[in-house]
């Protein structure tokens, strides 16, 4: 505004022939009617540029106002280009007032300072970033053009004035010129050198700290010199001298200032590492310590959570072995009486067997959940297995059930314990009743070659799987109760129509398999029980044959049983029955002790008959070191629980589950001993 404001003062003074409005400083030259024609265009452009984005059209007028200055300041710098025919300042002077005298007229530092200003915010928009960069480096020139020309009156230099680059450039023009391009650098801030000084930041604070003492002090000192000299204080070799002192001792007190400035800043610095240092090593703390109490409250929780868990089954397990063992207590006193008839004898005695059967039933399918039951794996094909055992379900489902078969017609060959898998399929069968309420459809459908899905968050596996779906019609299962429904005693049933372990064992199974259970429910439409096994191929190869041991074939005759047995009371509990299917037996209490009494006579037995779960030597490995030195040896294996046979199988041997009965023990004896070659020892070896 301070350029148009003048710019308008010098016209108005020559359009009314005011000769104190063209100087405007008493005493100083005029501003030519071209120079204020410039200026004027130099500054409305400015004002126009400043504008923001919704003064669009303002701004593209602007900037064609400061086209027009940049052909003003060309037109100026013609007079002084050869031959110097083009005086566009005599023509403006001749519109205005009239000719111009000889010894007046623009001067060349005028037209190049108003050039280099009007380039500089006429390209600094510009879309190219070269013509961008060239703003700041025009507009300098054009403010260090007026700035010379202005100090030279300050200096009262007369003489710089009367020839060359600056002669008849006024002091009001230098001035005008001066703030125009300081505006033109000052109005796009986000320029590097702008952006500099005016910043927010530690380099914008120390160049303002800065500035004024490096720019206006050597300027002052200049002029006290000069006054100096001219007055004969000093000579002028002295007041230079003086000039270069004084500005040495003006920079070194500047320089002190500022490692003085930079020494506290790295004190404050440091004490402000040091204070967040600290409040790290506070919050650190804060951190070990809060992740300490949630570890705690984490394990806390987690064994609040086991005891509820193990709660609940030991209150399940105790419940149903207490009906039992009620069964068992009651038939057994009403035995002791001498007086009992031999039908309720007969009776009670059903009712203890029966009962026993239930338990081993009831651990089976605990350790079937647990994934710790011992497994006969074999190779069979689900679909005939699932063929045979849909003949028998009419019988467990009801008339008004109808059941429905989807089986590949191609073998699908998974390795599994097929008694476990007959026994899945009952209680997914037994499930799909009881929610159906004895009315509805049942669906058994089978594929196989397929992809094990993700299940409950686990991983699925590309297969291939064999996947048997059990589908009925019943209420469903709701959202919330899908989570617990694989726990051991959990039964969304009325109480006394499930014991909640149906589910249990055949998840249990599928895991120990290899597979797992997926399920799918709609409540109101029904649900589907997806039972995913590995599937496998055809066992390949034959059986080695057992080496024929040498000698002559024996005769039929007593058998004698080694019985490995670490409880006593089971050992002879074993002997006895054994006695009583006409076996011989020798009891031996440790594995170590039974390989000494097979090495004694190493034909005096037909059979050993071992406990899996002995302290020392187990019956596994027992097994493993008869096969080894007494390949024709049988051995038959028996335990109530063993985590190897749970992690493996029985590695080849007969395996007879505890509690076993008389008969499954004559049973599986028979059948080991029938497959034993008949044979004699040699003389040698009698």
């Amino acid at each position: 505004m301070l350029g148009i404001a003048a710019s308008m003062t010098v016209l108005a003074g020559w359009w009314f022939d005011i000769p104190a409005m063209r100087r405007i400083v008493p005493g100083q030259p005029p501003m030519v009617v071209l120079t204020a024609v410039g200026t004027l265009l130099l500054g409305s452009s400015l004002t126009l540029a400043s504008l923001g984005g919704p003064f669009r059209a303002a701004r593209l007028v602007g900037r064609c106002l400061a086209a027009a200055a940049v052909a003003v300041g060309f037109g100026g710098v013609l007079r002084y280009v050869p031959p110097g025919q083009i005086r566009l300042d005599d023509w403006a002077q001749r519109l205005v007032f009239g000719p111009l005298r000889p010894d007046a007229g623009m001067a060349l530092a005028t037209a190049a300072s108003l050039l280099g200003s009007a380039t500089g915010l006429l390209v600094q928009d510009a879309r190219s970033r070269w013509l961008r960069r060239l703003s700041t480096p025009a507009t300098l020139w054009g403010l260090v053009l007026a700035a010379v020309g202005g100090l030279a009156y300050a200096y009262s230099l007369d003489a710089f004035h009367q020839d060359g680059l600056f002669s008849r450039m006024a002091l009001v023009t230098a001035v005008t010129l001066a703030v125009l391009s300081l505006g033109v650098l000052f109005s796009r801030p986000n320029r590097p050198w702008i952006a500099t000084v005016l910043g927010t930041g530690d380099a914008g604070a120390l160049t303002r700290h800065l500035l004024p003492a490096v720019v206006l002090t050597p300027l002052l000192l200049g002029w006290l010199q000069l006054q100096a000299v001219r007055a004969g204080l000093f000579e002028a070799e002295t007041a230079a001298a003086l000039l270069v002192i004084l500005l040495t001792l003006l920079l070194a007190a500047l320089a002190i200032r500022l490692a003085r400035n930079i020494d506290r800043r790295a004190a404050a610095e440091r004490q402000l590492r040091e204070a967040l240092q600290g409040m790290n090593e506070a919050l650190e703390r804060r951190v070990a310590e809060r992740t300490s109490e949630l570890a705690e409250a984490q394990d806390a929780l987690v064994q609040a959570q086991k005891m509820e868990a193990i709660g609940q089954l030991t209150g399940g397990v105790a419940h149903d072995f207490n009906n039992l063992l009620t069964v068992i207590r009651s038939s057994t006193d009403f035995l002791r009486r001498p007086d009992l008839p031999a039908e309720r004898r007969r009776r009670y005695l059903d009712a203890v067997s029966d009962t026993v059967e239930r338990a081993a039933k009831l651990t089976a399918q605990l350790l079937a959940f647990a994934r710790r039951q011992a497994l006969k794996p074999e190779v069979f094909d689900a679909g005939d297995r699932i063929r045979g055992i849909a003949q028998m379900l009419d019988s467990l489902t009801g008339a008004r059930i109808r059941i429905g078969t989807q089986l590949s017609e191609s073998a699908c060959l998974v390795r599994a314990d097929p008694v476990q898998f007959e026994t899945a399929l009952v209680n997914l069968v037994v499930n799909a009743r009881d929610a159906m309420e004895g009315e509805g459809t049942l669906t058994i459908a089978m594929t196989c070659g397929g992809p094990k899905p993700s299940i409950r968050g686990h991983a699925g596996s590309p297969g291939p799987f064999v996947a048997v779906a059990v589908t009925d019609t019943g209420s469903g299962i709701a959202k919330e109760q899908l989570a617990r429904i694989f726990e051991p005693f959990f039964t969304t049933k009325e109480v006394g129509r499930g014991t909640g372990l149906g589910l249990s064992q055949v998840i249990g199974f599928a895991k120990q398999s290899g597979g797992d259970v997926d399920v799918a429910s709609v409540v109101g439409r029904g649900t589907t029980f997806t039972l995913y096994l590995p599937q496998t191929q055809a066992a390949a190869g034959e059986e080695k044959p057992v080496p024929e041991p040498e000698g002559e074939a024996l005769e039929d005759g007593d058998q004698c049983i080694l019985v490995v047995e670490d409880n006593v009371e089971i050992g002879r509990f074993c002997t006895q029955i054994l006695h009583d299917l006409g076996y011989g037996t020798v009891l031996a209490q440790t594995a170590e002790a039974a390989l000494a009494e097979i090495e004694a006579v190493p034909f005096r037995f037909d059979a050993v008959f071992s406990d899996v779960v002995m302290p020392g030597m187990g019956g596994i490995e027992l097994a493993k070191r008869l096969r080894d030195i007494h390949p024709e040896m049988p051995v038959v294996l028996t335990s109530g629980y063993s985590h190897v046979l749970a992690r493996e199988d029985a590695h080849g041997f007969e395996f007879l589950r505890k509690p076993y009965s008389a008969e499954e023990v004559g049973k599986v004896l028979r059948a080991a001993t029938a497959r034993r070659p008949k044979v004699r020892p040699t003389p040698t070896d009698a």
